[in-house]
């Protein structure tokens, strides 16, 4: 299944709209301000040196030759999944829900091909300011969407763009940001170290994308809707506190209540998307990724659904893109951890239209 697609996926033609616009986004206006990156706890000595280490690691990982980098990748995956058997074994459990057909080997393969995404994402997000920004749009990404994600590129109105930890959404703002070409926010959280989040703040404003923390969300999103831009979320993480239950591959999952709430208040579109290589850039083939918008929920659909049926509807297209590419995904979060294992229940159906604000 390596390196393959998926053949149910149905064919959304190539959009050429932007093509030759540059990368570059050094002249941004962004019309909101939103709450500072950082968690003030999180500053002290010993942050700064983890700070240090881990861009002397990446930094030097990064330029290495490919055939090293390669080798690099497959040991130090190799030693997770043996190590840290716990993601190892929350991957196999996802993998068993998600592809029940296949047999065991082909788990056991994609558990060590999790592992080694996981530290290639991170040595292509370390190269997208050398190898990806001040090119064209049309020479690094290759855009698929249908007509009417291709009318939001016209029309003014700000817009949510959903993913998931499926290829390399480190390397898609830029992409997404030319493509739209308006300024976009996206919903993250903090990294518990203020130093590695304001290297993170500056580096996505770089590419085009401004992070709101998630705490300030509720207050920033809907005015950078209101100004136009777009909104950005990735909604596939297992949320902590007050989650709502939503079936993810034929079993109840925790998911985020917050951000049903938040995409039925908006009232805005919401377009699903995931970005993948083309090719393998960590082995040296030219660094190109597809960018795959597959579906737009117009507001009136969202209309009297509940957090929980908001996140079925968004689990379903969620499974479309992680399927599309099952070995560029990242198999190891513990979607199943604190959930019901028996089958999802009909409440969670989108015929029943209870509001939970």
């Amino acid at each position: 299944m390596a390196d393959t697609v998926d053949p149910t996926c149905a064919p959304i033609p190539r959009s050429t709209l932007h093509d030759e616009r540059r990368l570059t986004f050094d002249g941004v206006e962004w019309p909101l301000e939103a709450p500072p990156f950082v968690e003030p706890e999180f500053h002290g000595w010993q942050h700064r040196l983890q700070y240090w280490a881990l861009r002397a690691a990446t930094r030097g990982a990064a330029a290495l030759p490919a055939p090293l980098q390669r080798a690099l990748v497959a040991s130090v995956a190799g030693v997770a999944r043996r190590v840290d058997r716990r993601h190892s074994d929350a991957a196999r459990e996802f993998l068993r829900a998600a592809l029940p057909a296949l047999p065991g080997r082909e788990h056991e393969r994609l558990v060590v091909e999790a592992w080694r995404h996981l530290l290639r994402v991170a040595l292509v997000a370390e190269g997208v300011q050398q190898r990806i920004l001040g090119r064209r749009l049309g020479d690094c990404y290759e855009v698929h969407a249908p007509p009417e994600v291709e009318e939001l590129v016209v029309r003014p109105g700000g817009f949510v763009c959903v993913t998931a930890h499926v290829g390399y959404w480190e390397a898609s703002s830029p992409g997404v940001a030319a493509y739209f070409g308006r300024p976009c926010y996206a919903v993250g959280k903090a990294p518990r170290n203020d130093f590695v989040a304001a290297h993170v703040q500056r580096l996505r404003e770089a590419q085009g994308m401004r992070i709101v923390p998630r705490k300030g969300a509720m207050q920033v999103i809907p005015g950078a809707l209101r100004a136009g831009c777009v909104a950005g979320l990735l909604l596939d993480h297992r949320p902590r506190q007050k989650p709502v239950m939503a079936p993810f591959f034929g079993r109840l999952a925790a998911c985020d209540r917050s951000a049903g709430v938040l995409l039925r208040r908006v009232d805005a579109p919401i377009v699903f998307y995931g970005c993948y290589a083309l090719g393998r850039p960590w082995a040296g083939d030219p660094w190109r990724f597809e960018l795959r918008f597959t579906r737009l929920v117009r507001p009136d659909e969202l209309s009297g659904l509940s957090p929980e049926e908001i996140a079925t509807l968004v689990n379903h297209e969620l499974e479309a893109l992680i399927l599309y590419r099952p070995e560029q995904y990242f198999w190891l979060h513990d979607r199943y951890r604190g959930a019901p294992r028996e089958a999802p229940d009909a409440a969670l159906s989108t015929s029943s239209h209870r509001r939970d604000d």
